[in-house]
């Protein structure tokens, strides 16, 4: 069976230079979901600004403030201190993955975290920061020396230590992005070619449902309640197969994708006090 979710629209800006590699190609699909994703930000960002400067707060301000506290609290529990512009990273890296995950709930649009370029941007953007905070805080050529401790000949190991940490983000998160709408797409697929037995048997369950209720009540008969609730789980397999793949899921994924750049620059600006304790 061909699954379209490996199809995408391509571009090659390169061609008339003839290179043709697919390393140069353009999935004009994955950038199409992404621009979907940020435009969703900026909406969540505008109106979540529009409640906090609102007197007094409504329940939605105060659910944000709360969040960006939440992330106050992270950054200041594991770097042991607060410093704006880690968290302003660690936040933006958090809603815009968690914004592209969620853009695949939308009608024709799709998650462009299932698309290994943007998760490997999502890595490479991760590493950068890291690594630049990291010659920031401790000078380069302090940063250099790391790369030959505690002995000369572990400069290899040390590199490749330090890009892994750009696979480990990125295709953990095109995993199982990737796996969910697999999983998904599959069960969308055994739906619609059973579509007139789910219909014909949510039309039945439904009368069914609607007749009892009007002559028992269900809370003295829990064997019916049970029924009933299994009947309407299994109708809305969708529903539910696409709550929990599109937004616990992704949820998940974006926030171990922070946590994880947070856990990396806590560690390179560990390293930096270290040696500079050493130094004293």
């Amino acid at each position: 069976m061909e699954i379209k979710l490996f199809q995408y629209t391509v571009i090659k800006p390169l061609a008339f230079l003839g290179i043709t590699h697919s390393f140069f190609n353009i999935h004009l699909d994955t950038l199409f979901y992404t621009w979907v994703g940020m435009l969703m930000l900026f909406i969540v960002v505008f109106i979540g600004r529009a409640y906090l400067i609102s007197k007094p707060f409504s329940v939605y301000g105060l659910t944000f403030e709360q969040v960006m506290e939440f992330f106050i609290d992270l950054c200041k529990e594991s770097l042991g201190f607060f410093k704006f512009e880690y968290f302003s990273f660690i936040v933006s890296i958090f809603f815009f993955t968690l914004t592209c995950n969620l853009a695949g709930l939308l009608p024709y649009v799709e998650e462009s975290t299932k698309d290994l370029n943007t998760t490997l941007a999502l890595g490479v953007s991760s590493f950068c920061f890291v690594q630049y905070q990291h010659i920031k805080e401790s000078g380069i050529s302090k940063y250099i020396k790391s790369f030959f401790e505690p002995l000369p000949f572990m400069l290899p190991l040390e590199i490749i230590g330090k890009l892994s940490s750009i696979i480990s983000m990125s295709f953990r998160l095109f995993g199982n992005i990737l796996g969910g709408s697999i999983v998904f797409y599959l069960l969308v697929e055994v739906v619609g070619e059973y579509k007139g037995v789910f219909m014909l048997t949510a039309l039945i369950v439904l009368s069914l449902y609607l007749l009892v209720q009007r002559k028992l009540d269900l809370k003295d008969y829990p064997i019916l309640k049970v029924f009933f609730f299994t009947m309407f789980s299994i109708i809305f397999a969708l529903s539910w197969a696409q709550l929990f793949f599109g937004v616990f899921e992704g949820l998940i994924q974006a926030f171990v994708i922070a946590m994880l750049t947070l856990t990396y620059l806590s560690t390179a600006l560990s390293e930096t006090e270290s040696t500079e304790e050493e130094v004293l």
